[in-house]
């Protein structure tokens, strides 16, 4: 395609690329120290869920459903996409416990119209979980 022809670089040939090359120079006692810190890279540790962990649960899902529900059962607000293995490592790794089940309920957000205007709600998805016997969460302590 001639679209293309015009972006297209010429790459070098082997025979240039080795002529061009430079010989090394032994340049281990007078490299700055400061040079030599630049060539060495740093990598953090991935987390648990890859630092998705505090994106994963958006909020305590705070309704007086949510509150009278049995001892050790919690609700969160999560992403739609989000998956029961992934709530259950966040909430694992967020507030130290042991999860014993996740459960999901999925909304579908609802079609609104305001005179000539049209427009829908967000889709939404809540995530129940239930932690080991004696485990407690401090959520609704300052609610």
């Amino acid at each position: 395609m001639g679209l293309f022809d015009r972006v297209k670089k010429k790459m070098p040939s082997p025979k240039e690329t080795a002529s061009e090359k430079k010989p090394k120079k032994d340049t281990d006692a007078t490299t700055p120290v400061a040079e030599k810190a630049a060539e060495t890279t740093v990598v953090a540790a991935p987390s648990v869920l890859g630092g998705n962990s505090p994106r994963l649960l958006v909020k305590p899902h705070v309704s007086e459903k949510a509150a009278s529900s049995p001892k050790g059962t919690y609700v969160f607000d999560v992403p739609v996409d989000a998956n029961k293995v992934e709530i259950r490592k966040a909430v694992e790794a967020l507030y130290k416990v042991t999860v014993a089940s996740v459960r999901t309920a999925r909304g579908i957000g609802k079609y609104l119209k305001r005179g000539r205007i049209e427009g829908r709600r967000r889709n939404w998805k809540k995530a129940i979980v239930t932690l080991k016997n004696g485990q407690t969460i401090d959520l609704y302590e300052g609610v």
